[in-house]
């Protein structure tokens, strides 16, 4: 009796722990994942009867239990991958996540031998002569402001 016991309250706390996490999602938490389909904003801030609509379901789905991941999956099903936030961290798609970081890298990679190279351009520029009257004025002016 005491194994059984030990066994059913074992399977208790181990359906228990698997349904708190459900419990602990929201509808806002899930929205934050998806946009709305006609408005092309964020889920959790658009107002549209399809965004409206979408959050029932998403409410439904988190009362059956379902974790967020189902409950994109099953979004993505019915409206396409272009309802996700964010693209997908796989096959084409991955290429939005690396080419900005490419970039980026490469851009900063980039700025020593480009300042470099304006340096030397300006250092290759000749200095143009100054006329002699203007000179003469230079000087003039410096000894005046000169005690």
């Amino acid at each position: 009796m005491g194994r059984r016991l030990t066994a059913g309250i074992a399977v208790l706390l181990a359906v228990l722990a698997m349904a708190v996490p459900a419990l602990s999602l929201t509808v806002n938490e899930v929205a934050r994942e998806v946009r709305c389909p006609t408005c092309n904003t964020p889920l959790d801030v658009s107002n549209s009867p399809a965004a409206d609509r979408m959050k029932i379901f998403i409410a439904d789905r988190i009362a059956k239990g379902d974790d967020k991941q189902e409950i994109i999956d099953a979004l993505v099903v019915e409206f396409g991958r272009g309802v996700l936030a964010t693209p997908p961290k796989s096959g084409f798609d991955l290429l939005a996540w690396i080419v900005p970081i490419v970039l980026v890298v490469g851009g900063l990679a980039a700025i020593p031998f480009v300042t470099r190279a304006w340096a030397r351009r300006r250092a290759d520029e000749p200095v143009p002569e100054i006329a002699p009257e203007d000179a003469a004025r230079l000087d003039e002016e410096l000894r005046r402001r000169d005690p």
